[in-house]
């Protein structure tokens, strides 16, 4: 049972993010602003990033859902960088240098629920949903790595 279940949230994470890269669905997301480079390019990255755990749990190895929740753990880490420290801390905080200008012309137009923070860039639904996938799915390879079978 929880080895479907991470089969499941895994694939759910990456089916998510590679439908929301790539379909617009304004408000929800902006993708259509985006350069075709930069789409291709998230999709990309992203399709062999969030496909590694999903492959790593079809080998039934569970030290391989060790290595996809670790993944997990510092792709999660670096969406909390990312979008929450520039949130909660502004975004000179952000990876990217530039992050104030990406998020005013790609998300700040898409379905916020949260306060503004003055100036700081505010997580959208799209973002907020995608860090809850990523966090369950690197728990849910890490109890495969400890509980599964």
């Amino acid at each position: 049972m929880l080895y479907l279940f991470a089969i499941v949230l895994t694939n759910l994470h990456l089916i998510y993010h590679q439908v929301t890269t790539r379909i617009d669905l304004f408000p929800f997301n902006n993708v259509r602003v985006y350069t075709r480079k930069e789409r291709l390019t998230e999709a990309g990255i992203h399709f062999f990033s969030m496909g590694f755990p999903v492959v790593a749990l079809l080998t039934g190895h569970k030290i391989m859902a060790l290595v996809a929740a670790i993944e997990l753990g510092l792709m999660f880490a670096g969406e909390i960088y990312t979008w929450w420290t520039a949130y909660f801390f502004g975004a000179r905080f952000a990876l990217q240098s530039n992050w104030s200008e990406l998020h005013q012309r790609i998300f700040s137009k898409t379905i916020i629920l949260l306060p503004a923070r003055g100036k700081n860039p505010v997580p959208n639904l799209e973002h907020c949903i995608l860090h809850t996938l990523t966090l369950l799915s690197g728990v849910a390879c890490l109890l495969y790595y400890i509980y599964g079978l």
